[in-house]
């Protein structure tokens, strides 16, 4: 039998990082479609390749068990308040800081209707299940087989943050936006994200929520410009993961092994 690895089974991490932000950032580059749809079409790039690729080079049985990391809800409730929190806390954070910098008088919320609450949660859950199915679930386990989780981290929030560059074009939804904290802010959520992953011993789950919550929990940044909201969530992330190296050093596995029973209590 012949069991040599394939093109696919050989390459399919850098294929996942070439083609995800080439296909993402050629839909709002060719293709002529309405605002909207564009950012609903590009969450699912991630979990697209994801499937497709792990369909060539693992089967059947590998999209199986890729698709079941999405059922992984069986974790300690510390970590759901943690991420909760941490989540709520990032989106309070930003106002605060816009109001000791003078950006706004005071904490502000968005003036969103209960319908608009309940879309925004729904699709905040759909994108944050699309985009870690690929990114955590799929590119950020490969990459830690092999290499440390400050390089893993910078590097899905280098590509990740290409990809939201093409949301910053002439007639796209953050059109105006400036490139650079577009790409840093997003750099920052990998790292979150990825501290959140090592210590739930790759849980994804917990991951997806802190994703959609900090989405969900934009509301309490009213009254701040597209630009001051990107800044600000690049400097307070930022913060954020220069905390957790503090605390759990530059691996951010510091106490992995007693993470790892917490993790799996219920």
């Amino acid at each position: 039998m012949n069991t040599r690895p394939t093109f696919i089974e050989r390459h399919s991490l850098l294929l996942f990082l070439t083609l995800t932000p080439l296909l993402s950032l050629a839909i709002p580059l060719f293709l002529s479609l309405p605002t909207e749809l564009v950012p609903l079409i590009l969450i699912f790039i991630p979990a697209l390749m994801a499937v497709v690729l792990t369909s060539f080079s693992e089967g059947r049985k590998g999209v199986v068990a890729l698709l079941k990391k999405l059922l992984q809800w069986r974790i300690g409730f510390k970590w759901y308040a943690i991420t909760l929190g941490l989540a709520l806390g990032l989106r309070l954070m930003m106002s605060m800081l816009a109001v000791l910098l003078g950006w706004i008088p005071t904490i502000q919320l968005n003036s969103w209707s209960l319908p608009e609450f309940i879309i925004v949660g729904v699709f905040a859950l759909i994108g944050a299940v699309m985009e870690e199915l690929g990114w955590r679930g799929y590119v950020l386990p490969k990459l830690l087989a092999n290499r440390s989780a400050p390089y893993s981290a910078l590097l899905i929030g280098v590509v990740w943050g290409v990809i939201h560059l093409g949301l910053i074009l002439p007639g796209q939804m953050n059109a105006g936006a400036h490139w650079l904290p577009s790409i840093l802010c997003i750099i920052g959520l990998s790292g979150i994200l990825t501290w959140l992953y090592i210590q739930t011993r790759g849980n994804l789950l917990i991951p997806i929520l802190f994703h959609a919550g900090q989405n969900y929990f934009v509301f309490l940044n009213g009254g701040l410009t597209l630009n001051q909201g990107l800044w600000l969530l690049t400097i307070v992330t930022f913060m954020i993961v220069l905390v957790l190296i503090f605390l759990y050093g530059v691996t951010l596995q510091r106490d992995t092994v007693k993470g790892r029973a917490e993790a799996n209590t219920t």
